[in-house]
């Protein structure tokens, strides 16, 4: 049988990235076109969308964000494809919905779920182009396979240690290659849980605990233990963005600010129960900034829905590069144009298929209401809060179902109901609604080729009734 295009020129990139490991980075490596913009991605990670200081909130102080947003495009609704680091961060890097390109849960814990060195990323593009490639802290896209294989020149921190502890290395590395194009991934972990499940203050960023205020969007209550854990969580967003900071910094002073592509984004919702791992928008919406002085106008906002699905479309054709037919994200960037016209996406699909254990999901989020199809009702744990007291006493409130059985479908108007606490699916005033969404995304889920149309809704909660 002979090959397709698209597998041909997959292995052609795996081949090429198998000699850029053997033969040197440098080799065979085209000349860039004049005047290609650097790019620097920076991802947080667990970060929801209001939890910085240009989004609204008012408990703590990011300026190098604010920055960025001040000088760039903010995008106050845009939304991950899946609420779980590994599978949010493929669809990063290669524009595909997390059942397409493998990576449906976390790679650490599910080896078959690490991305294919075939499957091709934006730093393979790019490398391809001329750009010099790196990337420093976390890669969780693929565990045990080199970066290299992965369109990336250089790993400039420990494959071991995803944390990010000094940024040095990447500003030698925008430093390094201050004469050519260069692709730099900047993925920050301070707003996501330590290994014990906590956070720690950072001694730089005080926060006193009794000076904040608990978010509507997370819908917890005021309790003090939450309240403390949101300080250090705030206290660490400081950190990291004292780290941008220190990227901004070094692009002013090397006179490459004008040219770069700045963009800030994060993986999904904050680690609280209830948001991250699920497909609320507390769990799916997250902040985006993209700074560009050369080219695009600042502090404008754009309210359009986006998915970070259509990232690596818009970067491509930035750039000036085609756009390969088996990315399924769609490029927003006339949305980036000065008084560009406030519309892409009129639905939003996200997807969770697992993250440690099995929560097989699917949603469709359209501008008033949001649906949601369990293929389980096994219920979403704690996570890494599984050792907190609070959260299991959390667990037992009404309105906080974390531990028990999940229903089949839900329902949200998110016009009357934004944080998403009222399930409508069994209201009969709101039936066409329900059935013009579960049309919707049957289209969506066989358009994608997702695994998951016509499954059955299984019953694996210990507290079910059969």
């Amino acid at each position: 049988m002979s090959r397709s295009p698209t597998s041909r020129a997959a292995a052609a990139a795996l081949l090429a990235s198998l000699a850029c490991c053997l033969l040197g980075c440098g080799a065979g490596r085209p000349e860039p076109a004049p005047g290609l913009p650097n790019l620097v991605l920076v991802t947080a990670d667990d970060l929801g969308w209001l939890d910085v200081a240009s989004y609204g909130n008012p408990d703590l102080e990011t300026p190098h964000i604010d920055r960025l947003a001040r000088e760039g495009l903010r995008f106050t609704r845009a939304f991950v494809t899946a609420s779980s680091c590994s599978s949010s961060r493929a669809t990063l890097v290669t524009g595909q919905y997390p059942h397409t390109n493998g990576v449906t849960g976390l790679t650490h814990r599910h080896l078959g779920a690490n991305l294919s060195p075939l499957r091709e990323t934006l730093a393979d593009h790019l490398r391809a182009t001329g750009y010099r490639t790196a990337l420093i802290g976390k890669w969780h896209v693929a565990s045990l396979v080199p970066t290299s294989l992965y369109g990336y020149d250089e790993r400039l921190s420990s494959w071991i240690d995803p944390w990010i502890r000094d940024i040095r290395p990447a500003l030698d590395f925008i430093e390094r290659n201050r004469e050519r194009p260069f692709y730099l991934e900047v993925n920050t972990m301070q707003t996501h849980r330590q290994d014990d499940g906590r956070f720690s203050f950072d001694p730089a960023f005080p926060v006193d605990p009794a000076g904040i205020r608990i978010p509507a969007y997370l819908a917890l209550p005021d309790w003090p233990e939450i309240r403390a854990e949101l300080a250090r969580f705030y206290s660490q967003t400081m950190a990291m963005d004292a780290m941008i900071g220190e990227l901004l910094a070094a692009l002013d002073r090397l006179d490459l600010a004008e040219n770069t592509i700045v963009v800030f984004v994060s993986d999904n919702g904050p680690p609280f129960p209830g948001s991250k791992m699920t497909l609320y928008d507390r769990g799916i919406a997250v902040p985006l900034i993209v700074r560009w002085p050369a080219r695009l106008p600042a502090g404008e906002v754009r309210h359009a829905m986006v998915s970070t699905l259509d990232l690596l479309p818009t970067l491509l054709e930035a750039i000036g590069l085609a756009i390969p037919a088996r990315v399924e994200g769609r490029s927003f960037l006339a949305l980036l144009a000065r008084g560009a016209a406030d519309r892409h996406r009129d639905a939003i699909f996200a997807e969770m298929t697992h993250h440690v254990e099995s929560i097989p999901t699917r949603a469709v989020r359209t501008e008033r209401f949001k649906y949601i199809r369990n293929y389980s009702d096994a219920s979403i744990d704690l996570d890494q809060l599984s050792d907190q007291e609070w959260a299991h006493r959390l667990c037992e409130r009404p309105e906080q179902p974390w531990k028990r059985p999940r229903p089949h479908e839900e329902l949200y108007d998110l016009t009357a109901d934004p944080h998403e606490q009222h399930d409508l699916v069994d209201d009969p005033a709101h039936r066409a609604t329900l059935d013009a969404l579960r049309s919707r995304l049957d289209a969506h889920m066989a358009e994608t080729h997702d695994p998951l149309l016509g499954a059955p809704f299984v019953r694996e909660h210990p507290g079910s009734q059969s």
